[in-house]
């Protein structure tokens, strides 16, 4: 209940807020109103939930392991929403009621966006020139781009982040966690670790400073104002798929599954050679690595596999939506004792490589692999690899594109359901590691990775 109580303190203080913020110089209360004001009533905003609504009944795949985990009641979910829905007469009001809305269902791949109006203004993202993580329940900075305005205001790696913008870490975290979805808390630790030193403001507006405070050593609290920056320094963005030698074993890096598979592929038989003829074994890391498509992971793992693998099962919720959207899926055949759903289909690869791995394989994983990477994780695991560090985000979906009647928004909606070879669900729940480790503050100051070096030391200790 307190979560509820906080979602609509939120959207219902979103008004006063919007209009004490949206008024820029030269912008007067009516040009505000005409561009923010939503052009449809409150009887059409209640229809485009319902329909809403309505589709996730018909379509959505994790509708009863959300009500089973958290409680989550479709109806009575709208019941509380409609009244709300029919006074956001803005649009940020309308926005924050409709993501507030799927973010009721605790699920990474149930995602509302709308595309901006001409006649909103443009946005740009500034950044503080630093990165975050949790370790345990502390915010470590874990990097400060040189020359930024983090290490001009005296940031440092190592420093325990406690306050952000006049607020604890722990408010603007529930405030965040309660406005947005995410399918474990773990997942929702990582993400704000990850974007709160990002932010948007308008494309026209100056840069404001924004105020960050870290935990002395003896205890104290210091507010540092901080710079963001406008560009990113070399290197900020890295390849999808890199490789390289630590000690006698290569660590392969899958950052994403997304972007063009056909350069995937090209990247993945460039890197071949090498992993297959490297007796010394290989890790794998995807930390980090939100996914993409799920060829993408077939298109790793089947290059490792010298034969067939299967890593997982999914299952499809066979609406009228989901046979028009995919191909594959119109001529699945419906499960007899599962009416609605279709037969499990594997998540399997034959297997390209010329011969089997000839040494060990190791995965690191952390809270930050989902969906598709968690595809690849089980048919990595399959193969035979051991994996290290932290349950994964536990997000399957394969979701759907829904465009709402009136405002032309776009909602993502899960269609399948994943789950391991033991039948255990993927979303909610991830994939655990054989053996978990993590970093400590020290780890983080002094640039080790315990979570890589327990891999190394693993595959590097015996034959496959």
């Amino acid at each position: 209940m307190r979560r509820r109580a906080l979602v609509l303190v939120l959207i219902l203080g979103c008004a006063s807020s919007s209009a004490r913020t949206a008024r820029g110089p030269g912008r007067t209360p009516a040009s505000v109103a005409e561009a923010e004001k939503v052009p449809f009533g409150p009887d059409e905003r209640a229809g485009e939930l319902a329909f809403l609504r309505d589709a996730l009944r018909e379509s959505y795949s994790h509708l009863a392991t959300k009500r089973a985990q958290w409680g989550t009641d479709l109806d009575e979910v709208f019941a509380r929403y409609e009244p709300l829905i029919r006074r956001a007469e803005t649009w940020e009001r309308y926005e924050r009621v409709m993501v507030a809305f799927v973010s009721e269902f605790h699920d990474a791949h149930l995602a509302w966006r709308r595309t901006r109006a001409a006649s909103e203004k443009k946005r740009r993202i500034v950044r503080l020139g630093l990165s975050t993580r949790f370790v345990a329940d502390a915010l470590i900075v874990d990097e400060v781009w040189a020359g930024a305005g983090a290490e001009r205001a005296g940031l440092r790696v190592g420093d325990r982040i406690v306050g952000i913008d006049g607020e604890t870490v722990e408010q603007r975290l529930g405030n965040l966690t309660s406005l947005r979805s995410w399918s474990r808390l773990e997942d929702a630790r990582y993400d704000f670790a990850e974007e709160w030193p990002a932010s948007r403001i308008d494309a026209d507006a100056p840069v404001r400073e924004r105020r960050v405070t870290r935990e002395r050593d003896d205890g104290s609290y210091e507010t540092l104002r901080v710079t963001p920056e406008t560009q990113p320094p070399p290197g900020f963005r890295k390849d999808n798929l890199t490789a390289e030698r630590t000690g006698q074993v290569t660590v392969l890096h899958v950052r994403s599954l997304g972007g063009s598979m056909s350069a995937l592929e090209r990247r993945m038989d460039e890197l071949l050679p090498l992993l297959q003829s490297d007796p010394h074994g290989l890790v794998v890391d995807v930390r980090g690595n939100a996914g993409g498509y799920d060829k993408g992971a077939r298109i790793v793992a089947e290059r490792l596999a010298a034969r067939p693998v299967t890593g997982a099962n999914v299952r499809v919720r066979l609406s009228s939506r989901a046979r028009a959207e995919r191909a594959e899926w119109k001529s699945l055949t419906e499960d007899p004792a599962l009416p609605g759903w279709s037969l499990p289909q594997p998540v399997s690869v034959e297997g390209r490589a010329p011969r089997p791995y000839p040494a060990r394989l190791a995965v690191l994983t952390d809270a930050g692999c989902r969906s598709s990477c968690e595809s690849l994780v089980m048919l990595l695991r399959a193969l035979g690899a051991r994996g290290f560090g932290e349950r994964t985000g536990g997000s399957s979906g394969a979701p759907l594109t829904l465009t709402l009647p009136k405002s032309g928004a776009r909602v993502t909606v899960p269609a399948w359901a994943m789950f391991d070879l033991a039948g255990n669900p993927i979303e909610g729940r991830g994939v655990a590691p054989d053996e978990e480790a993590t970093a400590t503050r020290t780890d983080v100051v002094t640039r080790q990775d315990p979570v890589l070096q327990k891999a190394l030391d693993w595959v590097a200790g015996g034959n496959k």
